[in-house]
């Protein structure tokens, strides 16, 4: 949300259309464990599609790989002219999931067509082969407006078989055995549609899932057990043995750099700016690829590889120096685990945690993307579970986050306004924390890249833009440990040909030229009220007064406070101009949906105190 300013659709008009875009009247899928590392997967599906906006959720989506093949499909689609279609695995569209040459991923789709509404009845089977380490998530809801009138979710094990599971929003049925197999099923009945909304509760909570893994396994060979996190770190812990080993020449080389260094962060940096200048990510999804780092010779040699291969690379190079570093899995999407779910498969991303003594601190490097200021904790992993992984198993710990004060935005604009309306503007912006993210790397951003960052949410026609300087604190890790916040600086100016309005004598110009309106709901809400990215936005305004003009109005101050949030805005006569200073603040929030209308109150200030005017006359 907090990257979207300063155009602040940030809390965008809600989604909401009359009647319900489709029905899915049956879903029935099941999972078959034939052995320890084969089964297979069966899906069928019965769905009712009334507009374009519920094809997606008719839509089935294949997903292949070394791991997976599909065994069978085949679809009918009636449509309100009785026209009927059917169709077969002839008729699934494939492609690969990633364009890298090192990803044997694969996803097939059928889309339906037809005049609505539709009924479109699918069904399908997928085989597994040479490992499960889980089993298929169980999530029929795709989007929103979707009814579900009957769904389940069936597992169906040779008898014995422990499984590890979380599931949200369903029913589950006791365990049931017979003829050597065990049986879990989950079931759903009559879910109602769900409404997208702004400022809702993550679409993870509400929807009904299943995920669920077998506690011990067999993955391209390599038995393992996931009973709990230290078992699952112990077996990924027994992909990357030797694999940390690099050549002998390159150990000497290594060694040779960090000669005279005087602690481990400083050969950290010089190591980390090694993996930048040597090489690039490239995902590696071959095989076991999914959980098994390439070696660190072979990155080392051939100049790439994926998430895990580029940590498991930096802690060979860091071992070779004397560095312990411990790799570890994280989900960038999604803060928490599930509880007692310990399967290695919801996580998404490996990293590396470096301890430094010396600073009383632990460095989390990501080694995908090292542009990153060494010592930041990205937005991706402040505040994330993640299991680290040694020897001795896999420990689950929590990425420490920032304080919410942090994450800001700061514009100092200078206003030279002139008498015909038009304006040139200088700006100072300062970006802090995970503002600062999609600015790195600005130097190298094509020059319309540059312009478009900087003069969005801009409610003016703007000319003869211009940089006039770039700064940050990135290297400053060292002298501020664990209280370093990134930081960056801009300076650009640009002019526009009608910032004021001018009425006779009179010249009326906005306080702001952003233009910060915040959208709310004017119907009834039917979510609950959920900010879970809080962020602060500050702009002090300078417009010079041209010459023969004085203020005639200024608007009057304002300040709002809630538990939730405030706002100010405040203006007043400064030597031969005016000062507006506006600041808006927003922290975490979760509120029952009873309390809307106290919230859209607040919302309607806010903006009318963002929609004010000056007005200055001329001497008579």
């Amino acid at each position: 949300m907090r990257r979207l300013l300063p155009v602040l659709l940030l809390l965008a008009v809600p989604y909401m259309l009359p009647g319900q875009n489709a029905v899915i009247e049956k879903w029935d899928e099941s999972f078959r464990l034939q052995g320890p590392s084969s089964g297979v997967h069966n899906v069928s599906v019965s769905i009712t599609v009334y507009n374009k906006d519920g094809l997606m959720q008719a839509t089935p989506v294949l997903y292949t790989d070394s791991f997976r093949s599909i065994a069978s499909f085949k679809a009918e689609t009636v449509d309100a002219g009785s026209h009927k279609v059917k169709a077969g695995k002839k008729d699934l569209s494939t492609a690969s999931i990633s364009s890298s040459l090192a990803d044997d991923g694969f996803v097939s789709v059928y889309t339906p067509s037809g005049r609505f509404p539709i009924r479109v009845d699918y069904e399908y089977s997928i085989r597994y082969h040479n490992g499960v380490i889980s089993f298929p998530i169980f999530s029929p809801l795709a989007g929103e407006k979707v009814e579900i009138r009957e769904a389940s979710y069936r597992l169906d094990l040779p008898e014995g078989t422990e499984i590890t599971s979380y599931s949200n929003n369903v029913t589950a049925l006791p365990p049931s055995a017979s003829k050597g197999r065990e049986i879990h099923e989950w079931t759903v009945k009559d879910f109602p549609a769900l409404v997208g909304e702004s400022m809702m509760p993550s679409i993870r909570e509400m929807i009904p899932q299943v995920f669920a893994a077998p506690v011990t396994f067999s993955f391209s060979g390599i038995d393992g057990s996931q009973r709990n996190w230290q078992e699952s770190g112990r077996w990924l812990y027994s992909l990357q043995e030797g694999a940390d080993v690099l050549p002998e020449e390159t150990v000497k080389e290594l060694q040779e750099m960090t000669r005279g260094c005087q602690g481990s962060l400083e050969k950290l940096q010089i190591m980390y700016s090694r993996l930048r200048e040597r090489t690039r990510y490239v995902s590696i999804q071959l095989g076991i690829g999914g959980f098994k780092p390439i070696s660190a010779t072979d990155v080392e040699k051939r100049g790439f590889g994926d998430c895990k291969a580029l940590s498991n690379y930096l802690r060979a190079m860091l071992k070779a120096v004397g560095v312990p570093s411990y790799y570890y899995i994280i989900n960038t999407d999604k803060p928490q685990v599930k509880k007692d779910f310990f399967s290695v498969s919801q996580m998404n991303h490996a990293m590396l945690a470096v301890p430094l003594p010396e600073l009383d601190d632990t460095v989390y490097v990501e080694c995908t993307n090292p542009i990153y200021p060494l010592g930041y904790r990205h937005s991706g992993a402040a505040g994330h579970d993640v299991v680290f992984v040694s020897p001795s198993g896999g420990q689950l710990i929590r990425i420490p986050s920032y304080p919410d004060s942090l994450s800001r935005t700061v514009r100092k604009t200078h206003t030279e306004l002139h008498p015909d309306g038009s304006a040139d503007f200088s700006v100072e912006r300062k970006l802090y924390l995970d503002y600062v993210e999609p600015y790195l790397g600005f130097a190298d951003m094509k020059p319309e890249t540059r312009e478009k960052k900087l003069t969005a949410g801009y409610g003016i026609q703007h000319r003869d833009f211009k940089i006039g300087g770039v700064s940050d604190n990135f290297s400053e890790y060292c002298s501020r440990g664990k209280d370093f916040c990134p930081e960056m600086t801009i300076l650009y100016s640009f002019s526009t040909r009608q910032y004021a309005r001018r009425e006779g004598p009179r010249l009326f110009v906005s306080t702001n030229p952003v233009k910060y309106s915040i959208a709310y709901q004017r119907g009834e809400r039917v979510n609950d009220i959920v900010i879970d990215e809080p962020f602060t936005t500050v702009d002090s305004i300078y417009v010079k007064i041209p010459e023969g003009y004085e203020v005639e109005s200024l608007p009057p101050a304002v300040a709002l406070d809630r538990e939730w949030a405030s706002f100010r805005s405040e203006a007043g006569q400064e030597g031969d101009g005016v000062l507006i200073i506006q600041s808006m603040t927003f922290n975490r929030l979760r509120a029952d949906k009873s309390e809307y209308p106290g919230f859209r109150d607040f919302i309607r200030s806010v903006n009318k105190g963002y929609d004010t005017t000056i007005v200055l006359k001329q001497h008579e």
